[in-house]
């Protein structure tokens, strides 16, 4: 009865099995999908920390003189910044990992993969977060705590810090993706090595 419930693969002249060749084909994929995403998301954390750390603007106000904007004044957004330039690093190392047949291969190293980027959904995640928040406010100020708008008067630096959101935001969706393809692939490797 349990010999009738197995599935049955036929060898084809390369030797392999069919089990072998649909796994074969899957893992080349898995491979280029995730060497692929990883490249992405090494330019958009890289664009989200390169618009974010060049950002400034100086105005002159009517009353007050010349006055300046920075991201510096901001911990939110020097954490936005630190938080996708760690994540652009760690893609970086990543990519050379996840080079098929290097280190790839195994079980482990898809764990360590999924797990990595896991953390980094967490902190990209995080420094978008905050950095929102203080955009949020710039953009529409706060009338319950008296907090004016400034992206009226510093409207480039607002619209720098929206295209480094966009980008992160871009690298987040980008690393959740990578989390659940590296968590399939474990499912996989194991769903296979058990047949």
């Amino acid at each position: 009865m349990e010999s009738e419930n197995k599935v049955h693969y036929t060898e084809n002249k390369s030797g392999m099995n069919d089990g072998q060749r649909i796994n074969g084909s899957f893992y080349s994929t898995f491979f280029v999908l995730n060497f692929m995403l990883r490249l992405l998301a090494v330019g958009s954390t890289f664009s989200a920390a390169i618009a974010m750390g060049t950002n400034k603007q100086t105005t002159v106000l009517p009353i007050f003189g010349p006055s300046s904007a920075k991201y510096q004044y901001s911990p939110a957004f020097v954490f936005f910044l630190v938080a996708n330039a760690v994540a652009c690093g760690y893609t970086l190392i990543s990519l050379f990992f996840s080079i098929p047949g290097k280190f790839s291969s195994s079980t482990l190293s898809a764990f360590v993969f999924s797990v990595t980027d896991l953390v980094m959904v967490v902190l990209v995640s995080s420094g978008a977060s905050a950095a929102t928040a203080i955009a949020y406010v710039g953009h529409k100020g706060n009338s319950h705590t008296q907090w004016g708008k400034i992206c009226d008067i510093y409207d480039r630096f607002c619209h720098h810090v929206i295209g480094a959101l966009a980008a992160s935001f871009i690298s987040l969706i980008i690393f959740l993706v990578l989390t659940v393809t590296s968590i399939y692939s474990i499912y996989r490797r194991t769903t296979s090595s058990a047949r």
